[in-house]
């Protein structure tokens, strides 16, 4: 299928697919421009590109679809289909072309395949084009991570697992750099963008396949951890948070070094998904009062045995704050 694509491609990849359909349709449009002039003028064509037995290769579209075939990421049903009507198109154009080459009639029936044919073709690549444009659409461009919109959907497919299953788990974190506002407001906008985007490669690149993070605001960010419990998601966090401590990066000469606070809780299958996030929330800030650089967690548990369901997602800050809990930073 093709949405598997969004688990698998980077942004750029997104970015590239996009701009390769729209190359190679424009190609193909021009190609289909050029059998339908010789047809009406009644002039041969000699080119490989249509009268090739392989002349699926020989387009503009052919060459992009060998070359994009070389990534085992493409490899998959929805290319695969594409591919075969390409072929299939070729196909149907050349036994046309033959005609019009002997100075024969050409055949209405294998006009309309042709014709029929070359619309399937279209429509299969616009749906591709479509979903590659749309999926653009979900990725911030700074720090080429998921933006809110996009995760949102994330979250609502595990708040319907952990209904489905009661032995599901998963945690959410939510992570704010520290003084980035003191950032920007020495340094610049441009350095600010540039130490985003190091936190968010770094983020990405410390997580599971599965899991995820994304920008959700400004310099927040959301973690997802599916098949994860608390005490596990604790450590994890804890660990992603280290490793931002001890990494930096350099502009100008200037070697600049990111904090982060970090705010770990279960997704709660009681509650909503606001509620979920907004105990995240208020385990980061606790991390923040604690000196920030700190990642302090939230059982759900906790809360649910002193209040009622309904009352979870109300005004119980105070009592989300109690049960914060400070992740001992592991000596390794």
């Amino acid at each position: 299928m093709i949405e598997n694509l969004l688990e698998s491609m980077h942004h750029d990849d997104f970015e590239a697919l996009a701009d390769d359909i729209k190359n190679s349709l424009e190609a193909h449009r021009k190609w289909m421009q050029r059998i339908t002039t010789a047809l009406v003028t009644r002039q041969p064509m000699d080119e490989n590109q249509f009268i090739a037995p392989d002349a699926h290769l020989y387009c503009h579209f052919g060459r992009w679809l060998t070359k994009t075939f070389e990534d085992e990421l493409f490899q998959q049903s929805s290319f695969l289909k594409i591919e075969q009507y390409h072929k299939q198109l070729h196909d149907s154009a050349r036994t046309v072309i033959a005609q019009l080459n002997l100075k024969r009639e050409i055949n209405i029936k294998d006009f309309e395949l042709f014709m029929r044919t070359q619309k399937e073709f279209f429509d299969m690549v616009m749906m591709l084009f479509e979903f590659s444009v749309l999926n653009k659409q979900q990725f911030d461009p700074t720090t080429r991570l998921m933006n809110r919109r996009a995760v949102d959907s994330v979250l609502a497919n595990e708040y319907s697992r952990m209904q489905r299953a009661e032995d599901y788990y998963c945690c959410i974190a939510m992570a704010d750099i520290d003084h980035f506002k003191d950032v920007n407001d020495a340094w610049g906008h441009d350095v600010g963008d540039l130490l985003l985007g190091h936190t968010a490669e770094l983020f990405n690149n410390a997580i599971r396949r599965h899991d995820t993070v994304s920008r959700y605001g400004g310099e927040e960010f959301l973690f997802i951890f599916p098949d994860m419990d608390l005490e596990q998601a604790g450590i994890v966090v804890d660990r992603i948070r280290k490793q931002l401590t001890d990494a930096s990066i350099s502009h100008q000469g200037n070697l600049h070094r990111v904090t982060a606070s970090f705010g770990v809780t279960q997704l709660c299958r009681f509650c909503d998904i606001k509620g979920s996030i907004k105990r995240a929330d208020i385990a980061m800030y606790v991390a923040k009062e604690k000196g920030r650089n700190n990642t302090v967690t939230i059982d759900s548990r906790a809360i649910v045995g002193q209040t009622s369901y309904d009352h979870l997602n109300n005004d119980i800050t105070e009592v989300m704050r109690q049960h914060c809990r400070q992740v001992k930073p592991n000596s390794d």
